[in-house]
C-alpha cells in the first residue's frame, strides 16, 4: 500500500517521495495520472516510461520545472507532438523561461551547450535519429537570446589570453556531431572570452597572422565576419607565440583553435612558445584544440603547462578554462 506524499515518513524527504512517485508512475494505467503524479513528485523525463512520451499532457505537466539541460534538449520532441507551436501556452512559458537569467545562471551550462542546441532546434532534425519537425521561430530568438545570457555563467581566469583562431576554409566542417562549424565554435569561444575577461587578444591565421577587432558588444554572427572561410593554405600553430613575441605582448595563455591541427611553420608550435617564455619571461601556457582531429600531439609532453585537445564538446570549455587558471 502506498504512503501518499505528505503523509508518514515520506514527508518531507524528497528523495523516498521521488522513488515513491516514480514506483507509482509505473504501473499508472492513463495519462492523465501519469501527469497528476509528475506535477505532485516532480519527475523527470528520465522516470517516465517510454509509453507516455508521446503524449502532450505528460510533456505539458513537466514544462514548468524542467531544468534548462532538460530543456534544450527536449525541445524538438515537444514541437513535434504539438506542445510547442506558435502562441500556445507552452511555447510563451519556454520563450519565459529561455529569458530569465536567474534560470540560465541556475543551469551553469557554458554558452556553447545553449549555440548547439540553438542550431540543432533550427534546422529542425536532430543529429541522430529520424526525429523531424518545424521548428518556431520565437523558440530560435529565444534560444539565441539565452546564448548570450549564458555568457554570465562563465567564470573569468583573470589571465592575460591569447587566442588563435584558425581561419582557413576547413574550419567550416562540423564538430562533434552537432551541426556547429568549427569556425562558429571557436568564434563562439573568443566571443566569450572578450565578454568574460579583461585582458586578452584575439588573432585569426593559416600561413599569416593578424588580429581581429573583436568587442564585448559584438554579436556572433558580427564577429564571424573576420573569421568565417577567410583564405586558405597550411596552418601554422606556431603563430601566435611568434606573433606575442615579436610584438612583446604579455601572455598567461594561449589557446589556439584548429580543425584538424597541422604543423605548416619553419619552427614547431612547443618550440615557439619556449622562445616566447625565455624573451618574455613568462612562464606560458598553450592549448592547441584540434576541434575534428583523430589524434595529434604538438606539446612537450615533458611540459605540465602545454595541453593538447584532441576534439571539441560541450565540456572542453571548462577544461581550457581550468588550465588556463591554474
Amino acid at each position: 500500500e502506498w504512503i501518499m506524499k505528505g503523509e508518514g515518513d515520506i514527508a518531507g524527504n524528497d528523495a523516498l517521495a521521488l522513488i515513491e512517485g516514480f514506483e507509482r508512475v509505473k504501473v499508472a494505467d492513463n495519462k492523465k495520472l501519469v501527469a497528476s503524479l509528475i506535477e505532485t513528485y516532480n519527475l523527470p523525463r528520465e522516470a517516465i516510461p517510454t509509453q507516455w512520451l508521446n503524449e502532450v499532457e505528460v510533456w505539458d505537466a513537466m514544462l514548468p520545472k524542467m531544468p534548462l539541460t532538460a530543456l534544450i534538449r527536449n525541445l524538438g520532441k515537444m514541437t513535434i507532438i504539438g506542445l510547442l507551436k506558435p502562441m500556445s501556452k507552452a511555447t510563451v512559458l519556454v520563450i519565459d523561461k529561455l529569458g530569465q537569467q536567474d534560470y540560465i545562471r541556475k543551469s551553469r551550462l557554458h554558452p556553447l551547450a545553449i549555440l548547439i542546441a540553438l542550431k540543432v532546434y533550427q534546422q529542425g532534425h536532430g543529429e541522430k535519429g529520424s526525429l523531424k519537425w518545424s521548428p518556431v521561430g520565437k523558440i530560435v530568438d529565444a534560444l539565441d537570446e539565452a546564448f548570450y545570457l549564458a555568457f554570465g555563467n562563465v567564470e573569468p581566469t583573470g589571465k592575460r589570453l591569447m587566442l588563435g583562431l584558425d581561419v582557413s576554409g576547413s574550419m567550416s566542417s562540423p564538430f562533434g556531431g552537432t551541426p556547429v562549424s568549427c569556425c562558429e565554435g571557436a568564434t563562439a569561444m573568443a566571443l566569450v572570452t572578450a565578454r568574460t575577461e579583461q585582458n586578452w587578444v584575439v588573432t585569426r591565421f593559416n600561413q599569416g597572422i593578424e588580429t581581429i577587432p573583436i568587442t564585448p558588444r559584438q554579436r556572433l554572427d558580427d564577429v564571424m565576419k573576420y573569421t568565417d572561410s577567410i583564405n586558405g593554405g597550411g596552418t601554422d600553430c606556431s603563430l601566435p607565440m611568434l606573433w606575442a613575441a615579436q610584438n612583446k605582448v604579455e601572455i598567461d595563455c594561449f589557446s589556439v583553435y584548429t580543425d584538424n591541427e597541422t604543423w605548416a611553420g619553419q619552427i614547431h608550435p612547443f618550440q615557439a612558445l619556449k622562445q616566447y617564455r625565455q624573451k618574455m619571461g613568462i612562464p606560458a601556457k598553450l592549448v592547441v584544440v584540434g576541434m575534428v582531429s583523430s589524434g595529434f600531439s604538438i606539446a612537450d609532453p615533458s611540459d605540465a603547462a602545454m595541453l593538447d585537445v584532441i576534439g571539441f564538446d560541450t565540456a572542453t570549455p571548462q577544461v581550457i578554462s581550468d588550465f588556463a587558471a591554474s
